[in-house]
């Protein structure tokens, strides 16, 4: 499989496989020793949904490059592209599907 990315743009599907990997981590710790409400019969949509929200904006926040020049942070303009779409709007992608993954999930628990 060939991966087309230029600079950080590589960083796109290491930030969503972490977040993903994490929260579902996070998920069944909280459900195994904490309980309470974690251990209802919730919709594994939502979690899915939250490591979406929180992989693009993980993304958003480090889409722009900054350098430092006589003490001031200054905003330096590189190509971070993955599959020729920018970072920037890889993160509203994710955002957009963490958001509709979430609140489908939020509907699927409410019907159970």
């Amino acid at each position: 499989m060939i991966v087309i990315y230029k600079n950080r743009g590589i960083l796109v599907p290491v930030y969503l496989v972490v977040s993903l990997v994490s929260t579902s981590i996070l998920n069944t710790i909280l459900k195994k020793y904490i309980g309470w409400i974690f251990a209802t019969n919730y919709d594994s949509q939502i979690v899915m949904g939250i490591g979406l929200v929180i992989s693009g904006l993980w993304t958003y926040f480090t889409s722009e490059d900054h350098i430092m020049v006589d003490g001031e942070k200054e905003k330096i303009f590189m190509n971070n592209h993955f599959f020729y779409i920018s970072m920037k709007l890889w993160s509203y992608i994710m955002l957009g599907f963490g958001v509709l993954t979430l609140l489908s999930g939020i509907v699927e628990t409410i019907t159970l």
